[in-house]
C-alpha cells in the first residue's frame, strides 16, 4: 500500500460524514470533480475500494469502516494536540461539546455558565434530547461528553457522578394526599400515573420502585419530556415521578405539591459520561475537574 495524505484522509472522513461527495466538497471548499480525484487515488493507493455509490447513497465496505475509524483516531489526536498546544501558547479555549438528557437542562447551564466564567475562551455547545440519542451520539463519539442521570450499560463508557439528583412524586395541590406524612407507597397503588417516553432513566427508575412494591400502574399519560410531565401533573391528570432540581419554580408557585412517601426521595446522580477508546480532550479533561472540584451532592440546582 502506498502513503495516502492527510488531506486524502480528511476528504474520506468529510464524505462518509456528510453521506456524498458534493456535499463533502463543499464542507472542505473543494469542486466535486477534484474531490472525485483525490478519493480515487487515495482507493487506488490503498489497492482497494472503500466504498461504493448505490444511487445517492454512499455504503462502506469493510476496508471502507476500517478506514474510518483510522480516520477517527487521527482526528481526535490532531484536535488533542491542537488543544494542548493552544493551551501552551495562550491558556484554556477550545470547543466543549456535550450531549444531555432533557431533565439535564434544569443544571447543566448553570454549571457551563460558571465554567465559561472561568474559561471565556472556551465555546460551548450543549444538545439536550432524549436518552436513546444521547447514548448514541457519545457512541459514536459526535460529542466530548454525555450528561445522564442512569447510566447505560456499555463496558467502553466511562462514567463520573458529579451531582445529586433526586427524585421525588408530585401531583396536583388538590390531590387527596397532598401534605399527608409517610405515605406507604403501596397507597399509591390506584393513582393514575403519568409517565415519560420508553428508556427515559426517570421512567427506569419509576417502574423498577413500583415493580418492588407490586405495583402496576395505571398509565393515564406517556409524554416525551420532563416539562410535559410537570404540566400534566398541573392539569391534574395523574401523578409522576420527577426530579427534584426541576420543580423548585413550580413548588414555589403552588402548582405542583410533592407527595412524602416513605423512603423518598430515591437518590439518583447526574453522571459525565465518555468513551473509553476515544483519547479525551485536554478541554474535557478539564472540565472533567471542573465538575469533580464543584461537585456538591445537594438537592438545590446550582446558583
Amino acid at each position: 500500500m502506498d502513503h495516502f495524505t492527510i488531506h486524502q484522509l480528511k476528504l474520506f472522513g468529510t464524505v462518509v460524514e456528510a453521506g456524498n461527495i458534493t456535499k463533502a466538497a463543499e464542507r472542505l471548499h473543494m469542486t466535486q470533480p477534484a474531490a472525485s480525484i483525490q478519493l480515487k487515488k487515495l482507493q487506488q493507493n490503498i489497492g482497494t475500494d472503500l466504498y461504493y455509490m448505490n444511487g445517492k447513497n454512499l455504503t462502506l465496505t469493510d476496508a471502507g469502516k476500517e478506514f474510518y475509524r483510522v480516520f477517527l483516531s487521527v482526528r481526535d489526536r490532531l484536535e488533542a494536540f491542537e488543544a494542548t498546544l493552544t493551551d501552551l501558547k495562550s491558556g484554556l479555549r477550545g470547543k466543549l461539546s456535550i450531549t444531555a438528557a432533557s431533565t439535564a437542562k434544569y443544571v447543566m447551564p448553570y454549571l457551563l455558565g460558571e465554567f465559561k466564567d472561568k474559561y471565556p475562551e472556551v465555546d460551548i455547545a450543549l444538545k439536550i434530547t432524549n436518552r436513546f440519542e444521547v447514548i448514541h451520539q457519545i457512541t459514536q463519539m459526535d460529542y466530548n461528553l454525555a450528561i445522564l442521570s442512569q447510566v447505560p450499560h456499555n463496558t467502553d463508557l466511562e462514567s463520573t457522578p458529579f451531582l445529586r439528583n433526586p427524585l421525588v412524586f408530585a401531583c396536583h395541590p388538590s390531590h387527596p394526599l397532598s401534605g399527608k406524612q409517610n405515605i406507604n407507597l403501596r397507597t399509591l397503588r390506584d393513582e393514575v400515573f403519568i409517565i415519560r417516553e420508553e428508556g427515559s432513566g426517570t421512567r427506569i427508575v419509576m417502574e423498577e420502585l413500583l415493580s418492588k412494591s407490586d405495583i402496576h400502574p395505571r398509565i393515564g399519560m406517556e409524554l416525551g419530556t420532563n416539562e410535559a410531565v410537570k404540566h400534566a401533573i398541573m392539569a391534574g391528570i395523574g401523578i409522576s415521578l420527577v426530579s427534584e432540581l426541576s420543580l423548585k419554580s413550580d413548588l414555589e408557585l403552588g402548582k405542583i405539591s410533592l407527595l412524602d412517601v416513605e423512603s423518598l426521595p430515591v437518590i439518583t446522580y447526574w453522571n459525565a459520561i465518555y468513551k473509553k477508546s476515544r483519547r479525551v480532550h485536554p478541554l474535557t479533561e478539564h472540565f472533567l475537574s471542573f465538575l469533580e472540584q464543584r461537585k456538591e451532592f445537594s438537592t438545590e440546582p446550582i446558583p
